[in-house]
């Protein structure tokens, strides 16, 4: 990573290695973490400040490194800068237990190598994030194991369900052989009639509304042929009429022999 000389002004140059037979080398800058308004978590005197560490360095392999060389550390807290967190490098504070081991790590010579153990995996670049990467990946063998181990206590647990609820039923019968019979049935019967007799009248307004929505003689012949039926049925209803009419008369006339 290409760091800005004006930015490390003051700082002294560092070397880290990741391993004895790793022969590449990372650059980083240290100075003593002081201010006028000090955090109390990293306490004046025993705290060292730490550039451009690089986002595969740990900080189990930090405090090893240090700890070797400087003294016992207390703690290791890594922080991104935001004109290297673009790139995943970071910034470190490195706590000491005693003073001496902040003034040990300043008197270092500078270029010092700083060779870097960690319990962890120390594998870096590429082969790191394909590392990474297949380890993300879910194993089939083990995911179809865990699916079934799953499925067959779901099973276990509904068969579980349905015999208590198989008992419970059974303990609700009568001692003497009776079933106990309650309303739940006559009430469900009164509620699916009433949910029927709403559903037919929800049904007969629906029919009325789209009868009114027929337009009914829209077309000049229809109208003329409408017309000419009303007309048709009132002469037939005259004609009816009239003979109810002559019906009565007749039955009116007085007969004497």
């Amino acid at each position: 990573m290409t760091v800005n000389k004006q930015m490390t002004k003051g700082y002294k140059v560092f070397w880290i290695r990741y391993g004895e037979p790793n022969s590449e080398r990372h650059q980083i800058f240290i100075k003593e973490h002081s201010l006028r308004k000090q955090e109390p978590q990293y306490p004046k005197g025993r705290t060292l400040f730490v550039l451009n560490i690089s986002p595969y360095i740990s900080a189990d392999s930090i405090t090893n490194a240090f700890a070797e060389r400087c003294g016992p550390v207390k703690s290791v807290t890594f922080a991104p800068r935001h004109e290297e967190s673009q790139n995943g490098f970071k910034v470190c504070y490195i706590v000491f237990e005693k003073e001496s081991g902040l003034d040990k790590a300043l008197l270092l010579p500078e270029n010092y190598v700083l060779l870097l153990k960690s319990t962890e995996d120390s594998t870096t670049g590429i082969i790191k994030w394909c590392k990474q990467y297949n380890n993300s990946v879910c194993d089939e063998e083990k995911t179809q194991k865990e699916i079934e181990e799953y499925m067959h206590g779901y099973d276990q647990r509904v068969a579980n369900r349905l015999m208590e609820a198989s008992a419970k039923a059974e303990n609700r019968g009568n001692p003497d052989g009776w079933t106990v019979v309650t309303g739940t049935k006559k009430r469900g019967q009164r509620a699916l009639l009433r949910k029927e007799s709403a559903i037919g009248k929800v049904r007969q307004k629906q029919a009325k509304s789209n009868e009114k929505k027929q337009l009914l003689n829209f077309y000049t012949f229809q109208i003329r042929e409408s017309k000419k039926q009303n007309l048709a049925e009132l002469r037939k209803k005259f004609e009816q009429d009239k003979e109810k009419l002559q019906q009565l008369k007749i039955k009116r006339t007085f007969k004497p022999f």
